[in-house]
């Protein structure tokens, strides 16, 4: 057989090849930086016997916050976190407010918090263990994570937000 001569397979292969490339290429990882797919997870709700998932929001843009009751920036960005949920709920955007759970002193401390701001307005789950702390990679606390409704992860924002910065996030995502 000649060296320049091309066996049918040949193509066959080399698309193949190609595809499998340009699809790894497209599909977005999960992880725990922009740019990653956002991991997801199933975990317990405050005033609720049903769970909060986050692949239940996969229409909306998704708000998700990370608190724990004796942070003071936690305290102090939650009326704004609200505030947004009160304003952009209704346009296809979610906040999800989180409990480190792992992270907090009392579980009592936890529940007063949750119920002094009322947070069974929103979505608001609670991380028992920690998993999704160790699967977002929370080093700080409060921890904001964006993520569009194709589920990849927008921006992270690790200490306090406030409603104006949230704001120009969501509005240029929806």
């Amino acid at each position: 057989m000649n060296i320049k001569e091309y066996h049918p397979y040949n193509y066959w292969i080399g698309g193949s090849c190609g595809f499998v490339y340009y699809y790894q290429r497209q599909r977005k990882q999960v992880g725990s930086e922009p740019g990653d797919r956002a991991p997801d997870f199933s975990l317990p709700s405050y005033g609720s016997d049903e769970e909060t998932a986050l692949s239940d929001y996969g229409d909306s843009l998704v708000v998700l916050n990370m608190w724990a009751s004796w942070c003071e920036p936690c305290v102090r960005e939650l009326p704004a976190l609200l505030e947004i949920h009160e304003n952009y709920n209704g346009e296809g955007v979610e906040v999800i407010t989180m409990n480190m759970n792992s992270y907090e002193r009392t579980q009592e401390e936890a529940e007063a918090f949750a119920a002094e701001f009322n947070l069974t307005r929103t979505p608001s789950a609670i991380d028992m263990e920690g998993d999704v702390a160790d699967a977002y990679q929370l080093q700080y606390l409060p921890t904001t994570v964006i993520i569009d409704r194709d589920g990849i992860i927008i921006e992270k924002i690790a200490g306090e937000i406030t409603y104006e910065r949230m704001e120009q996030i969501i509005e240029e995502n929806i």
